[in-house]
């Protein structure tokens, strides 16, 4: 009788524990799914396929962009809570559109944050990395120069933005500021959606650039942090002009 128990027990354990492997593989396909859908929205959107205060249902976009209806709800909540987009119950999804309020608002939380990078930069940062920065600016100023702002050379530019901004982001090893910092990394990519680059102000940006990383060579936190206000209000002002 004990043995059949103990048969039956383990038999029980064994299925309980198939059920489970069987529900976390399930769980792990759904979040796949709605994390590639995630991407792919956002791809779509930098990549102008949806374009900035586009309306429609979830249907339409689950057509269009060939994606199931859950992992495609799944993502779109997420976007929301980002602020990349709107759901309207029985209506359908809104995409976000920057105006005023969204640029003073993306630059203002910017501020904050990277204020407080570019001082811990300044006075830790590493001398090799600071000087490779500065040599990848001045050699980036060059190929604007000589070639002008086309896709290639723009590919350059915001390699170059993430990793200057990056740097200073890093700096800080602090996760929820990387958290966030990515997410203002969007909203920065959807203002400049917009955002129309010349060699004069793609040069001007990369100058303001230099100011900063020059600062934090010189190890002045109060420099760095100045030349940092002026870089982000003066982007503010190039910003504007689209309005």
């Amino acid at each position: 009788m004990e043995v059949a128990q103990e048969v039956a027990r383990k038999r029980k354990d064994s299925d309980v524990t198939a059920i489970r492997a069987v529900s976390e593989a399930a769980e792990e396909k759904s979040s796949s799914l709605s994390q590639a859908a995630y991407d792919k929205i956002l791809q779509w959107v930098f990549e102008r396929k949806l374009s900035p205060g586009a309306f429609m249902s979830q249907s339409e976009l689950s057509k269009l962009m060939d994606i199931p209806m859950q992992p495609l709800r799944d993502a779109l909540k997420v976007l929301e809570g980002e602020n990349m987009l709107t759901i309207h119950p029985r209506s359908g999804i809104q995409f976000r559109k920057p105006d005023l309020e969204f640029l003073r608002d993306t630059y203002q939380f910017r501020t904050i944050i990277e204020t407080a990078a570019a001082r811990n930069f300044a006075q830790f940062g590493d001398d090799k990395l600071i000087q490779t920065l500065i040599d990848e600016h001045k050699a980036l100023i060059a190929i604007v120069d000589e070639k002008g702002v086309n896709d290639e050379v723009l590919a350059l530019i915001e390699q170059n933005e993430q990793r200057f901004h990056g740097a200073l982001i890093s700096s800080l090893r602090n996760e929820f500021v990387e958290v966030t910092a990515t997410k203002l990394k969007y909203y920065i990519k959807l203002i400049q959606l917009e955002h129309f680059f010349t060699p004069p102000l793609v040069k001007q940006t990369l100058g303001e650039h230099i100011n900063i990383l020059e600062a934090c060579a010189r190890r002045d936190e109060e420099a760095a942090v100045a030349a940092l206000t002026i870089h982000f209000k003066e982007a503010m002002h190039r910003h504007l002009r689209m309005f």
